[in-house]
């Protein structure tokens, strides 16, 4: 499935804090659920929503307030995702 050229920016941001060495393993984690989300969701192409919600479902339970304050700070209103990290 492509990325529009967006989603693949967003995607290469939320990338930005994960420590470079361990980079590539987490983006085929992130990728995979992202994947995952827009086939669900029926999508022929990979949206924003569908990056940050493989992000955050991607993410450790113990990291989730730290994404949720990554996402802020990127101007993502967190609250469309609430049920996410709960």
């Amino acid at each position: 499935m492509e990325y529009s050229a967006q989603s693949k920016q967003l995607l290469e941001e939320l990338l930005s804090p994960i420590p470079f060495f361990v980079r590539p393993m987490a983006k085929k984690m992130i990728e995979k659920k992202v994947n995952e989300i827009a086939a669900e969701r029926g999508h022929s192409e990979i949206e924003q929503d569908d990056v940050i919600c493989g992000y955050i479902l991607a993410g450790e339970n113990k990291d989730k307030d730290k994404i949720k304050q990554f996402l802020a700070s990127k101007g993502i209103d967190v609250s469309l995702y609430q049920e996410l990290f709960d």
